[in-house]
């Protein structure tokens, strides 16, 4: 049986056919998951928000609005990465090479 889509997912599908929203959908995903494995590996670390920002020399909410998936600069990414004891890699991938959702 084929499910039927939802309003919702043909909404979706038409707004992503659009090249700048599809990247902006794109760069969001990516900042969400870059917050998320922020958060997990704080927590396997077994520190708090705060203690994490100690650790880096800056202020809770600054952690916060990381783990929120806040746009940050490439400094505060190395120094959560030194951190967390962990390697910050960045990847170049072509546009046309984006997964089609």
């Amino acid at each position: 049986m084929v499910k039927k889509k939802t309003r919702a997912q043909i909404f979706m599908e038409e707004q992503l056919k659009n090249q700048e929203v599809a990247e902006s959908f794109h760069q969001g995903l990516e900042e969400m998951r870059l917050s998320v494995k922020i958060a997990q590996l704080r927590e396997k670390r077994g520190l708090t928000q705060t203690q994490l920002a100690a650790m880096m020399h800056t202020s809770t909410p600054v952690i916060s609005r990381l783990e929120n998936g806040e746009r940050c600069t490439l400094s505060t990414l190395k120094k959560v990465a030194d951190a967390l004891n962990a390697i910050l890699k960045i990847d170049l991938i072509p546009k046309e090479r984006l997964k089609k959702v």
